[in-house]
């Protein structure tokens, strides 16, 4: 949909030109102005692509609203009409960018063209190919920003299958095989130096990843990101070639004089380890910072990226030794039998996210998940039940303010039980009552959109109503009812099924037909009445609608 905006001191013309675009079938909406400077008011609250303007007029010609337009939407294309076949004014408005130049005694068909050729010239512009183009200089620029988005959600427990992996990791430029196992590496700066600013602290958190780099990155391929607690993580695979790449892709075939003994990955965490006390090394003597890292003792599959982060990042909280300094791998730490049902809470945020966007197949379908994963303990009041029944009411509560439903089905029942796990006497019953809370949320969301819909329905049809001899332009509308005009536009198609452009039609020809048999008032008055200056252009609008004029229309009425 294209944006055309058409001026001219002259109502009839602006009126007709208006009807005449209006009626044509070109994606265009339409926006009328009468002199210069009505015009570039309405240019500075939309997006112009076309600019339909007679060359005289007083205040502001034109020439010089063009000018404006085009500091203001460079993009814009523009179109004169004039009464007078200046070679001055023809020069002056193609150099302005101008693509035509048309003399209002040419009749319609010219301005048509012209404003199909403008199409044309935008059309072209905006490509296919061009959008994509720019999208992917863009995204070159954002890539490390993406990565870091990405790789962080599939930290935080995101769904994703193989085949979703390798075209995201292709897209994202992520220098690791999705199809294969890998290594990850964690690293905590313990103390920060007392000279340290906040943008020191970025510049430091780089210069510890150099470091990693320039141990580790001839042996592996590696990305490097930053997770929460400031946590800096790398994710490793030995390369193509390198000694350690049977780890893993399985175990190395034996070749002569090696040991049946012969344990790849046993030899990789071994490596791994003594390059992570160089960088500890390194990271202390030159950077004067004190870290630690954590490793994980042997490779693993994608899916299980959260519970070895979970994992991984349990060992910093133990504080096994000095608590600074440490140097740890998770063989030192026990098995867990809640660690892949820890790996799935960790995805507890993400309810919130389609709470707020109104996912509800995907927020059911991952709260069912998390429910599953707490299973059916003998003791509510401690562990993971007690960690997840509070992180529920966390997120819950800000949406069930949103939408006053705090004090829905029984007065204090809800916040009683949301905000005490003490009130239910299982973790099947928690769940229920946090699953029937979504139910209530969802509903509301849905009547809400609903009920605001229509209500801006009912607020445009009263303005319409009671303005039906003024401004009744998409613009003008939407500014009353707080929306952008082609969202308006689209959200009352939508509900009505018609546009608002036929709704004031069907109103102003009611109004007319009620004016004119109830009243005695002239045919130009009536026109006045329901928004037309010029009675011969009320006479065309009323005649294609009713198929009679006005005046054969009140005599009908005899």
């Amino acid at each position: 949909m294209y944006r055309l905006l058409i001026v001219d001191d002259e109502p009839i013309i602006v009126e007709g030109l208006s009807e005449l675009f209006s009626q044509s079938g070109h994606p265009l909406e339409v926006y009328q102005a009468f002199d210069g400077l009505e015009a570039l008011a309405i240019a500075r609250k939309l997006r112009i692509d076309m600019l339909l303007t007679d060359i005289e007029m007083p205040e502001m010609n034109g020439i010089e609203l063009q000018k404006e337009v085009l500091r203001l939407w460079p993009r814009c294309r523009s179109i004169f009409l004039t009464g007078y076949n200046e070679f001055d004014y023809v020069q002056s408005s193609i150099r302005g960018g101008a693509i035509d130049y048309v003399l209002k005694t040419e009749g319609d068909d010219p301005i048509v063209a012209s404003i199909e050729k403008a199409i044309r010239v935008i059309a072209e512009e905006v490509t296919y190919e061009g959008l994509i183009a720019n999208a992917r200089s863009s995204l070159k620029l954002a890539l490390p920003a993406l990565r870091k988005e990405y790789l962080t959600g599939l930290l935080e427990g995101e769904a994703s299958s193989s085949a979703a992996r390798r075209e995201r990791f292709a897209q994202l430029e992520v220098p690791l095989d999705p199809d294969l196992q890998v290594v990850m590496a964690v690293g905590r700066i313990d103390r920060w130096r007392e000279d340290a600013t906040g943008g020191d602290k970025v510049l430091f958190a780089y210069s510890i990843n150099n470091i990693f780099e320039e141990f580790v990155a001839q042996e592996f391929d590696l990305t490097h990101f930053r997770g929460d607690h400031e946590r800096l993580i790398w994710l490793l695979q030995p390369k193509t070639g390198s000694g350690y790449r049977h780890a893993i892709i399985g175990k190395a075939p034996l070749h002569a004089g090696a040991s049946a003994e012969a344990d790849p990955e046993a030899d990789l965490h071994a490596y791994l380890l003594g390059m992570l006390e160089s960088v500890q090394d390194a990271c202390s003597r030159y950077l004067k910072l004190a870290c630690s890292f954590v490793v994980s003792s042997e490779p693993f599959e994608w899916d299980a990226l959260p519970s070895k982060y979970e994992r991984l990042s349990q060992l910093f909280g133990r504080g096994l030794g000095l608590g600074s300094q440490m140097l740890l791998s998770d063989d030192r730490a026990k098995e867990r039998g809640d660690e892949q049902a820890r790996s799935k809470v960790k995805r507890i945020r993400l309810l919130d996210q389609y709470l707020m966007q109104k996912e509800r197949e995907k927020f059911e379908q991952l709260f069912d998940e998390i429910s599953e994963a707490v299973g059916e303990p003998a003791l509510l009041a401690a562990g993971l039940p007690l960690e997840v029944f509070y992180e529920l009411s966390a997120i819950f509560i800000p949406h069930l303010n949103r939408f006053d439903a705090l004090g829905a089905g029984g007065g204090h029942a809800i916040p009683s039980k949301l905000f005490s796990i003490r009130e239910h006497r299982s973790w099947r019953e928690a769940s229920g009552f946090f699953r029937e809370l979504a139910d209530v949320l969802f509903e509301r969301m849905e009547g809400g959109n609903e009920q605001e819909t229509s209500e801006v329905v009912e607020q445009l049809h009263r303005y319409v109503e009671e303005h039906i001899e003024g401004d009744l332009s998409l613009n003008r509308l939407a500014e009353h009812v707080y929306l952008t005009p082609f969202y308006l536009s689209r959200l009352y198609k939508q509900k009505t099924g018609h546009t608002i452009s036929d709704h004031i039609t069907r109103t102003r020809i009611e109004r007319a037909k009620r004016l004119l048999g109830e009243s005695t008032l002239k045919i130009h008055e009536v026109g006045m009445r329901i928004g037309y200056d010029s009675a011969s252009y009320f006479t065309r609008f009323f005649k294609k609608t009713t198929l009679l004029t006005p005046q054969e229309y009140r005599d009908s009425l005899k």
